[in-house]
């Protein structure tokens, strides 16, 4: 998870003292094609010239930093941070640890639920950020009655602690988070 030469088309040293391999930031297993092509990066570029793509930084591509494709960061494809694919990064994989929850009270309940005796549990999906809130919270599978806003809005209020990626340091996550419902 520490990228110490970002991939470029075009080597700046030629002879460094001492040379690093050029990496991206993703799961070990990332396999990636590696064409002999002068004028890898961007289509429109003169054929004379050698084209990383029309991003910044000093990756490959139409993207910021130091990755390949059309993100931000260190990673593959679009998105931001490491990983392929774009996006954050999903627990259990590459090196990447789960998130769990420090402080996660019972939703209320909907009076509509309650009225009704309804039981069940919602499912979402959401975002845990390195600093542990949960954010982008979506709805995968509600029981509706109003318990769906309910599940959305105590997520919201739940605090993590969030999960490790290789390197030691919190990372973002994307998980699949369950809410029960039970009348006491």
């Amino acid at each position: 998870m520490t990228q110490l030469t970002p991939p470029m088309v075009t080597l700046k040293n030629l002879n460094p003292r001492m040379s690093a391999v050029p990496t991206v930031l993703g799961p070990p297993d990332l396999k990636l094609p590696s064409p002999d092509l002068p004028n890898y990066g961007d289509p429109l570029a003169a054929s004379i010239t050698d084209s990383s793509g029309t991003g910044t930084g000093s990756g490959i591509g139409n993207g910021n930093g130091g990755g390949v494709g059309s993100g931000e960061g260190g990673g593959v494809g679009p998105g931001e941070g490491g990983g392929t694919g774009g996006g954050v990064f999903r627990p259990g994989t590459g090196g990447v640890g789960y998130p769990s929850c420090l402080y996660c009270p019972r939703p209320s309940y909907s009076d509509e639920a309650r009225k009704a005796k309804y039981q069940g549990t919602v499912l979402l999906q959401a975002v845990i950020t390195p600093d542990g809130r949960g954010i982008e919270i979506q709805v995968v599978k509600g029981l509706g009655l109003g318990l769906d806003e309910k599940a959305v809005e105590a997520v919201k209020g739940w605090r993590f602690k969030p999960a490790v990626g290789p390197d030691g340091k919190p990372v973002a996550t994307l998980v699949p988070i369950e809410v029960t419902f039970r009348l006491l």
